[in-house]
């Protein structure tokens, strides 16, 4: 099982929130394949699937990267694998500065 795991900022508005879940999704629904949302809570959203989804997840994380604003909004984001040293902060990693 992988997992996109990302918490959104509390601050961020209900109405900005919106704007960046459609971005989200949009984000994991590409070229690979698509992967829904699976959280029921409004500041956290959880893209998850297996191996079939693996491309998906991991082209999605890159499309989101590339947005600025979704970034932005960004208080934690984690990629969570079956094994535990796969295992990542994709924040950290995509604000790290160079």
């Amino acid at each position: 099982m992988y997992k996109n795991v990302i918490d959104i900022r509390r601050e961020v508005s209900q109405e900005d929130l919106q704007v960046l879940m459609s971005i989200a999704d949009k984000a994991f629904d590409n070229r690979a394949g698509k992967v829904e949302n699976s959280s029921t809570s409004p500041y956290r959203l959880v893209y998850q699937g297996g191996e079939r989804e693996y491309g998906c997840l991991e082209v999605g994380m890159l499309n989101l990267k590339r947005e600025a604003k979704f970034l932005n909004s960004v208080a934690a984001w984690a990629w969570v694998d079956d094994d535990p040293s796969e295992c990542c902060d994709m924040l950290q990693l995509f604000t790290k500065k160079r």
